[in-house]
């Protein structure tokens, strides 16, 4: 039987002084597949995203591919689950694109050669390899948000988790990172408002509300309905 590669149980995490955002999530998600969290603001779309490489340790179980996520975990799971911020300011730090790429791969002592071709080849993937001598400072919202995955990319992982990934995009850029989003083998977790991307890019839709896990099914059947959309603040 195929390990999940994600797997909550009983997730409950607050926030000081008390402010409850998980109330015993549930989830499993098997590799390959392409998730969104969806639900209106405050739902704990964002809170569950940073238990998934433990930037929030809240109460429960997290297993990535078998593996229980504890302290001694931690480093470890951080290579398997890439996180993407909503803000890309939030990863982008370096003078130049390709030193921002280049920067967790350093960090983690690859080798000179390897770091190089792995910025290239994450560079290519993300469609950004013409600005790598770039300030990312210089750049478009969308095209921030490119080596912002790039960032995450060049680590190689297993799972992507992409919080908001077209807030602030214009349509072109949305259309061009929901392509590339669709195109990704590795295992997406999505949380977003955006339901049309969700439509493009995940099959399955986990809905989220008041911290609970609502409704959980095929894109095209939770979405559906739409007095269930606007009950819970989708529509």
């Amino acid at each position: 039987m195929m390990t999940p590669a994600l797997e909550i149980h009983h997730l409950t995490f607050a926030y000081p002084p008390g402010q409850v955002a998980l109330r015993g999530i549930n989830l499993r998600v098997m590799p390959g597949e392409h998730v969104a969290l969806v639900g209106p603001n405050g739902a704990g779309k964002s809170t569950l995203l940073l238990h998934l490489n433990g930037l929030l340790s809240g109460d429960g179980e997290i297993r990535i591919f078998g593996t229980p996520l504890t302290p001694k975990t931690l480093q470890q799971i951080r290579r398997r689950v890439g996180l993407v911020f909503q803000s890309p300011e939030d990863q982008l730090f370096c003078p130049t694109v390709y030193e921002d790429v280049a920067y967790a791969p350093c960090y983690a002592g690859l080798p000179p050669q390897e770091i190089a071709q792995r910025v290239r080849e994450a560079l290519q993937l993300v469609g950004m390899q013409d600005h790598a001598e770039r300030s990312p400072f210089h750049l478009s919202l969308g095209e921030q948000k490119r080596v912002a995955l790039a960032t995450v990319l060049v680590m190689q992982p297993d799972i992507l988790a992409l919080d908001e990934p077209t807030a602030g995009l214009d349509p072109r850029g949305r259309r061009e990172l929901s392509l590339l989003l669709q195109s990704l083998p590795q295992t997406l977790i999505l949380a977003t408002h955006d339901l049309e991307l969700v439509r493009q890019v995940c099959p399955r839709t986990v809905v989220l509300e008041g911290g609970m896990v609502i409704a959980d099914g095929p894109t095209a059947q939770v979405l559906s309905d739409p007095a269930f959309l606007l009950a819970h603040g989708l529509a």
